[in-house]
């Protein structure tokens, strides 16, 4: 890479990584709409949801209290005391929520925290893919091996033991699994988390498990953390997020589970960057896991209506495959068209004003698919870019 205007060269592991095509397909959008263009954007994955009104009432009072001050890197006992009840009650985890809960600045913080602290120059991390954005770049900037393990769609993105088995090597140190999966919506079942947890025992591998979309899934599925399983508190960080379920992407607001041991090299780094969560965003958390949640329930049915009645419409259109995700918010088509998921991308933009995101983007798994957001957007724009894509889809 040739040096940049200052006349510096970044360092290889800064040039190996790519930015992230959910960042790029929403910057395309805003672009597009500050332009006048009428855009659908069903790229980007966070909700089109204002944050309820009871949990930025919740910050706005923890501002007016004067909590804007410097905060315990390891977060607010408020959070973390409020977190452990959340998954003692939903999840059917009982942790000790002053060592085994660290409050971080957003999701993707804390999951590059549990990646950096344990992966280095030439440790391998098993990836399945197709996978969210960032696991394999995150390797990449800890300077370890992304290790693509592809799960197959003619399968249903089944994984088994002996599949995963097959990428082990004695550089192998960790597995990255993201339930349910961003972008393929699959919730993985007990069985399938057993395979994981025999694989992660036998060879004392970390897991570091991504439950974004816990509180969405269809069909009776049924979401399952894997540190539940036997042999695998010990050896688990699990990452948890308000974005999605609270619709707070912009208060940037996640944090990471595993036993203390575990997270104390993530809480070195954390003290070396980010220092701390605002305390006032904490303060909204709280709220968040504490008041009504009956919001849940209408946001994961709209959802269910839309991955429904939008795969039925693509179905209609000759070349696609489109099946029901389990769960996550997301449909992942296949379409059969000789050209690239890059350039089916560039073309809705250009043709229907549509942006969704390029299924190369979530790994060379990923490439003949495009992923649509069904929250991104309200419900009735979401089936007019639905349309919209077909209509260039039986054009091609």
């Amino acid at each position: 890479m040739a040096p940049n205007q200052s006349g510096r060269t970044p360092s290889n592991r800064v040039q190996r990584v790519q930015p992230p095509a959910t960042l790029a397909a929403g910057e395309k959008a805003r672009q597009l709409a500050r332009q006048g263009h009428d855009v659908i954007d069903l790229g980007q994955s966070s909700p089109h949801h204002v944050t309820p009104g009871h949990i930025t009432e919740a910050g706005i009072r923890a501002l007016n209290q004067g909590l804007t001050n410097i905060s315990s890197s390891r977060g607010l006992p408020e959070l973390r005391h409020a977190m452990a009840s959340k998954l003692a009650d939903h999840n059917d985890r009982h942790i000790n929520p002053d060592g085994d809960i660290l409050v971080t600045p957003g999701s993707k913080m804390g999951l590059y925290e549990a990646i950096n602290a344990y992966i280095e120059r030439g440790d391998e991390a098993l990836v399945l893919e197709p996978t969210w954005v960032s696991f394999s770049q995150q390797v990449e900037m800890a300077e370890g091996v992304p290790v693509a393990v592809p799960l197959s769609e003619e399968e249903e993105y089944y994984i088994s033991y002996e599949h995963l088995k097959e990428y082990v090597t004695p550089q192998t140190k960790m597995l990255v699994i993201n339930n349910p999966n961003n972008p393929t919506g699959r919730v993985y079942s007990l069985e399938e988390l057993e395979a994981v947890a025999r694989l992660a025992r036998e060879h004392d591998l970390l897991v570091v498990c991504d439950e974004t979309y816990e509180y969405f899934a269809y069909d009776g599925n049924r979401h399952i953390s894997v540190a539940n399983l036997e042999g695998m508190a010990e050896r688990t960080l699990t990452s948890y997020t308000f974005t999605k379920a609270y619709s707070m992407a912009g208060w940037r607001l996640g944090c990471i589970v595993a036993q203390s041991e575990l997270l104390e090299p993530l809480l070195k780094i954390q003290e070396q960057t980010a220092s701390f969560v605002s305390p006032f965003v904490q303060m909204a958390g709280v709220a968040a896991l504490q008041g009504p949640q009956d919001h849940l329930a209408r946001w994961r049915e709209d959802c269910n209506e839309l991955r429904i009645r939008c795969s039925d419409r693509l179905y209609q259109v000759p070349g696609i495959h489109c099946p029901l995700p389990d769960g996550a918010t997301f449909l992942f088509p296949r379409y059969s068209a000789d050209i690239s998921s890059v350039e089916l991308a560039e073309l809705l933009v250009e043709r229907e004003g549509v942006v969704v995101t390029p299924g190369i983007g979530f790994g060379e798994s990923g490439e003949g698919h495009f992923r649509i957001a069904l929250m991104r957007s309200p419900a009735e724009r979401v089936l007019e870019g639905v349309e919209r894509i077909a209509r260039v889809l039986e054009a091609l």
